[in-house]
């Protein structure tokens, strides 16, 4: 086992993850479990890409996202809905919109 020294703002969102992974799955959880998860769900883009995605958010207020997260989500949602591909993709992508 490690120790490892974060800020309490990190911290908070680690508490905050957690909760909502305990609501999720109806049993205790850990900060470890809530790490493995995050580590489960990432995806690595270029930081050029994000830069990108950032300024197109600051610049478009009128667009209604907030952050990269949220512009992330939906440009996903609205290229599983739009191609052949992802018209394909069966009831997950009919539970995504359901969600939004």
């Amino acid at each position: 086992m490690k120790t490892l020294r974060i800020s309490d703002d990190v911290h908070r969102k680690l508490t905050a993850t957690l909760g909502t992974l305990m609501a999720q799955t109806g049993k205790m959880q850990t900060y470890q479990d809530v790490i493995e998860e995050l580590f489960r769900q990432s995806v690595t883009l270029p930081q050029e890409l994000l830069a990108e995605v950032q300024n197109l958010i600051e610049e478009n207020k009128h667009l209604s996202f907030t952050t990269r997260e949220e512009f992330i989500q939906d440009a996903i949602r609205f290229k599983l809905t739009s191609s052949p591909i992802g018209k394909r993709a069966g009831p997950n992508t009919q539970k995504a919109k359901e969600k939004r």
